[in-house]
């Protein structure tokens, strides 16, 4: 699938800070709570990176999804935009074996518990990291911007970062933090 990725990050106090705010929406918060995996690959000279590019294989619950992020277009209001492909993978391990096959390496590993409530024309997910919680917002700008406002959650406060990008960020603020941003 072929898409335009659009989102925003608020960063909250805690995951039950993020319930309460999930229940201004008058949605069924009770959906299941899952564990991802995300491995990040890249060429040993880092050239993905460079072009501010993304290859993901990311693991729930024994599915496992693949995909392409281009660079980050110019945003506005704090939503990051950039070009998506993603396609479902049968075997994770062959994946893995295949991309290791066409010299790619692993550049980053990212795990986090996702919530996620369909909400109109919108996916929010609540998500809960090594470094914080997040509810993320991905939809149309003038959809999404609806559901900030529902959530009384100021767009100034949004942050267009992915999670590695935020690591990054987390790490030079934190001396002895790992490379990965995994649970202990």
């Amino acid at each position: 699938m072929v898409l335009l990725e659009q989102e925003i990050k608020f960063r909250i106090a805690s995951y039950v800070e993020g319930m309460s705010l999930l229940s201004r929406l008058n949605i069924n918060v009770n959906t299941s709570r899952q564990f991802e995996q995300n491995i990040l690959y890249d060429f040993p000279d880092r050239r993905m990176f460079k072009r501010d590019e993304v290859l993901r294989l990311r693991c729930v619950d024994g599915d496992a999804w693949l995909t392409w992020k281009g660079p980050q277009q110019e945003n506005n209001q704090h939503i990051k935009c950039r070009k998506e492909v993603e396609t479902s993978v049968g075997d994770s391990e062959a994946m893995l074996q295949i991309l290791e096959s066409m010299g790619v390496i692993v550049s980053f590993r990212y795990e986090k518990y996702r919530s996620i409530f369909p909400v109109d024309d919108v996916i929010v997910a609540l998500d809960e990291t090594p470094i914080g919680v997040f509810i993320e917002i991905e939809g149309e700008p003038s959809c999404l911007t609806k559901i900030v406002s529902r959530l009384e959650l100021d767009m100034k406060q949004g942050i267009s970062l992915s999670y590695p990008r935020l690591y990054e960020r987390y790490c030079s603020e934190t001396p002895g933090a790992p490379m990965d941003m995994v649970f202990g």
